[in-house]
């Protein structure tokens, strides 16, 4: 089974960003793709470069914009390459596909970018177009040449925000959701604007779950002395435990020898062992609602994260009916599984314990997960923000596990 090991990117020596993030730049699997330039919703001329790096499995990378061939590199330099692009002005998508041996798909990275040689621009860097995005909806807008920007859904004025030092951001709650709306950032003085399409999801909040108590009671009994390092093993098929898992009888996770980890490896084994001892103290079946070994499988694949901007813990629940998502991030209790992405693109996956909290606003997540910035096992924290190494707000993803009583039908 294939594992694109998207949710934690982090090199052995990080470089320290705002918050105290670490600027992580590995990403995970030998069939992985990935755009390291430009980064979603940039504004690039029309003439630019696209760098990008490709998996040890992969043969050859292809770059499409709007889905029609840019060109194709079948030769790599350390790992990577850089393709020079000359586009129309405008929005377009631009989609690097990886190819392995007999010419199948491996994996593909998609991001959007604003083409244009204008000195005066606007553009709507988050959400991205067409986003599913929970409320409130954080809008992130860049400017060149513009002090003020106005937002607007299906034409009404929704605040306004200062770009005087090149970004800024808005966070507005709609009371209208399910449906799309269209969004508009206009320069006050009417040079430039920008548009995107994008659906605000009805809120979705658990209640609080007996489950979550029992997972916060685990993450003390890892050591945060370095003990359980941060590892991180490019082309392999680990699945980043510290332990072996068994699941009815079979091994379905074999534990690094050192008791190592990496981050959804790490978030997952929690889950695993929390399951184990509520199984065991109700006189369970030793199943996960009815999951199969082979189910279980495809659960982890959800839970380590399908795709860049994904969502994986919440998705595994959801899709086994053990859990559903949270959408608000004020709901967020200890115990809950995250994925974030940041705005740089690279993600990270943990465990919720509490909220950064300034002048009565959340603006970051304490959390417990494996980083090297933490020689491993530990307990860290990070910001929102509007660009680089802080967590992309709209890019949260919460799941809440459910006791067994809780649990829904999935087949």
């Amino acid at each position: 089974m294939f594992f694109l090991f998207l949710a934690c990117f982090e090199e052995p020596e990080p470089e320290q960003g705002a918050g105290g993030a670490d600027v992580e730049d590995r990403f995970g699997g030998a069939s992985a793709v990935r755009v390291d330039s430009p980064t979603n919703g940039e504004t690039v001329a029309t003439a630019f470069a696209v760098r990008f790096r490709v998996g040890a499995d992969v043969d050859a990378a292809e770059l499409l914009a709007d889905g029609a061939p840019v060109s194709r590199v079948e030769e790599f330099v350390d790992g990577g390459g850089t393709v020079a692009v000359t586009l129309p002005e405008g929005k377009v998508t631009l989609r690097l596909v990886g190819y392995g041996g007999g010419g199948a798909e491996l994996s593909h990275d998609e991001l959007t970018v604003r083409v244009s040689d204008a000195d005066t621009w606007v553009t709507i860097t988050s959400p991205a177009d067409g986003a599913n995005i929970a409320n409130p909806v954080t809008f992130t807008v860049a400017a060149d040449g513009v002090d003020q920007v106005e937002l607007a859904a299906d034409g009404w004025p929704i605040g306004t925000i200062d770009t005087t030092d090149g970004e800024g951001q808005l966070t507005y709650a709609f009371s209208g959701t399910g449906y799309a709306r269209e969004i508009a950032a206009t320069a006050v003085d009417g040079t430039a604007s920008d548009q995107l399409t994008l659906t605000v999801e009805p809120e979705e909040n658990p209640d609080a779950s007996d489950f979550n108590a029992i997972v916060v009671g685990y993450l003390e009994t890892y050591a945060t002395d370095g003990s359980n390092g941060y590892y991180w093993p490019s082309g392999s098929d680990w699945s980043g435990t510290t332990r072996d898992i068994w699941y009815q009888e079979v091994l379905v996770a074999e534990g690094d020898r050192d008791g190592r980890c990496f981050c959804v490896g790490l978030t997952w084994e929690v889950y695993m062992r929390a399951w184990e001892e509520v199984d065991r103290s109700t006189g369970g079946d030793g199943s996960i609602n009815g999951v199969s070994v082979d189910d279980l499988y495809v659960f982890r694949t959800d839970w380590f994260v399908r795709e860049l901007d994904g969502a994986g813990p919440s998705e595994a629940f959801e899709h086994y009916g053990v859990g559903e998502e949270l959408t608000d991030v004020s709901k967020f209790l200890p115990g809950d599984f995250v994925q974030f992405w940041r705005h740089s693109g690279s993600g990270h996956n943990v465990i919720f314990v509490d909220w950064l909290v300034e002048g009565g606003d959340i603006v970051g997540l304490e959390y417990w997960s494996t980083q090297s910035s933490t020689d491993g096992v530990g307990y860290n924290s990070e910001r929102f923000g509007s660009s680089g190494s802080s967590i992309d707000r709209n890019l949260v993803f919460a799941g809440r596990g459910y006791m067994p009583t809780e649990w829904e039908a999935w087949r």
